[in-house]
């Protein structure tokens, strides 16, 4: 395919005035793709998270053994998080076989039933079992994300609409801990993975059921006047974006930059998550109600960037100049996390690494888009996301190695900072090309 200039942004903005502004009614895709999607992606999120407070509970380790061997406990974490990522390399052909709808209904299910099974259980093996089958459920979930992204929303959208269903994430997280340690001491851990099914049951699988769409074209409600509003705005269509090498992303160079810049979103990302909390309890000697709430706090700021992040980069559909910006900001919170000896000045510097990271997150997706055909999004989706998760879950227990090598958290903060810089450096590349 042959270099073609973009348009000014403003023709982005154009195109959208020509059609209309389709609210209400009109827009049914926000209705039948961004709020099922969202509401899936934050109980995934809340059960995904809640496993580190279930092993606080003495009942559940003595089950399992994990009082006697802790080392364990990180197995539960890594393998639900290396089966989901080679599972979503198989959920790809599956979409493309039984279409978004279909294989987003099969996870749920898979992730109902994951969930139901730890209380009849009794050997540490079968929990491990039941983590890999709730991460072969979950895997579905980007994939079906990203190609129901690319069928209902025009380029000049994408920002938007990856951000609506992203922030369930953030979401799921900030209510994760807390609920579940409620129900833990109100009721057991046995109930609290049978209300996690139930919920898992009611708000993923039946709001996928009631709501979800395969296509536009498929739905009744949508009018003749979106359906032209996305089709004007497809990768196919759009002139906002340049086109650039070849027509298949799998041999274009730009799409593996990209997913080498989203591993300095991913790896920190998990790399923060997983070890930020014992930081501050053993390095700053934070109390945990405390670590608790500026988690939270870290949550409720990720949201709000997604969603402002998200507006403001669809206004020019250049993704990787925005993204430069927040790989800047994710940098200087993680490094001064790490140089600054101060409880109140870490917490900080923790916002911003949280904040700087979801604002990547939200611009990074959005990239691929910019390099992904409609008719391949289940495929190239399901290979970056399957890679960047694989190579990003290898962070957190490199840093655990630091931090037994070194005796400090120092090393390890370093190391994210580096993933960042390589990230940052992808974004220059891409940006004087356009993108």
């Amino acid at each position: 395919m042959t270099d073609t200039s973009p348009r000014p942004a403003r023709q982005s903005t154009a195109l959208a005035g020509r059609l209309g502004p389709l609210r209400g009614r009109r827009a049914q895709r926000w209705l039948h793709v961004s709020l099922p999607l969202l509401i899936a992606f934050s109980v995934a999120q809340l059960s995904k998270s809640s496993i580190g407070v279930i092993v606080t509970d003495p009942g559940f380790s003595h089950r399992f053994g994990l009082d006697v061997h802790p080392g364990s406990v990180g197995w539960l974490t890594s393998l639900f998080l290396y089966a989901y990522g080679l599972a979503l390399l198989g959920w790809g052909f599956v979409l493309k076989r039984l279409g978004p709808r279909t294989s987003m209904l099969i996870g749920t299910a898979l992730w109902v039933v994951a969930l139901a099974i730890p209380p009849f259980v009794n050997s540490l093996g079968e929990l491990y079992a039941s983590r890999v089958l709730l991460a072969v459920g979950e895997a579905c979930f980007y994939p079906v994300a990203h190609t129901l992204t690319a069928r209902w929303f025009p380029m000049h959208e994408r920002a938007r609409a990856n951000a609506s269903w992203l922030s369930g994430i953030f979401v799921g997280s900030a209510l994760g801990s807390s609920l579940t340690a409620a129900m833990i001491s109100g009721a057991g851990w046995r109930v609290t993975f049978f209300v996690q099914a139930l919920v898992a049951a009611l708000f993923a699988f039946g709001v996928v059921l009631a709501l979800l769409q395969n296509r536009p074209d498929e739905v009744k409600g949508v009018s003749e006047e979106e359906r032209r509003h996305i089709e004007a705005g497809r990768f196919e269509s759009t002139t906002v974006i340049p086109k650039r090498g070849p027509d298949s992303p799998f041999r274009n160079y730009r799409y593996w930059l990209t997913m080498l810049m989203y591993v300095g979103t991913n790896g920190p990302f998990y790399g923060l998550v997983t070890w930020v909390p014992l930081y501050l309890r053993s390095e700053r000697h934070v109390q945990l109600g405390d670590i608790g709430l500026v988690l939270t706090v870290a949550n409720v700021l990720s949201i709000a960037v997604m969603l402002v992040v998200g507006r403001l980069s669809d206004r020019k559909v250049r993704r990787a100049g925005w993204a430069a910006v927040g790989f800047a900001i994710e940098g200087v919170g993680i490094l001064g996390t790490a140089l600054f000896g101060n409880a109140t000045v870490d917490s900080v510097f923790i916002f911003l690494g949280l904040a700087g990271n979801a604002w990547c997150v939200v611009t990074n997706w959005s990239l691929l888009h910019s390099l992904m055909p409609t008719r391949q999004a289940e495929s190239s989706s399901s290979l970056f996301s399957s890679l960047t998760n694989l190579v990003g879950a290898v962070l957190p227990a490199l840093m655990g190695t630091l931090l037994t090598a070194t005796g400090g958290y120092t090393a390890g903060f370093v190391l994210m900072f580096v993933f960042v810089l390589i990230s940052l450096g992808c974004c220059l590349v891409l940006r004087p090309q356009g993108y």
